[in-house]
């Protein structure tokens, strides 16, 4: 008697971890699409580039280069970016934007985030 009237006289109880669904739906190391994520690339700037960091550009697909341009001068260029980088601008319809992240003066390069 004892063990069948406490289980009918209990709240029901239903074990759940809803508190962490929020932060498993963030973007992370674990998402779905890792291409959504920012990745940078290594341009050679032009001697007198005049770019900061925080500075938005347009990174331009041409043959196996990626130009660095802003307004219509070409300020940079990365002779060798990722495969799968230069795929995805390319298939993006050869431009994407991208964001000065540091600026390496003593190498004459900047590391670019393309978004």
């Amino acid at each position: 008697m004892g063990l069948d009237f406490i289980r009918r006289r209990a709240k029901t109880f239903t074990k759940t971890w809803s508190r962490g669904r929020t932060d498993l739906a963030q973007p992370t190391l674990f998402t779905r699409y890792p291409e959504c994520r920012s990745r940078s690339v290594l341009v050679d700037l032009a001697p007198n580039a005049g770019v900061s960091a925080g500075t938005r550009l347009l990174l331009c697909a041409r043959g196996a280069d990626l130009l660095l341009v802003r307004g219509t001068t070409q300020i940079g260029s990365a002779s060798s970016p990722p495969p799968d980088l230069m795929a995805a601008i390319c298939k993006a319809g050869g431009n994407a934007l991208g964001q000065v992240a540091r600026i390496n003066p003593i190498s004459g390069t900047a590391d670019v985030e393309v978004e």
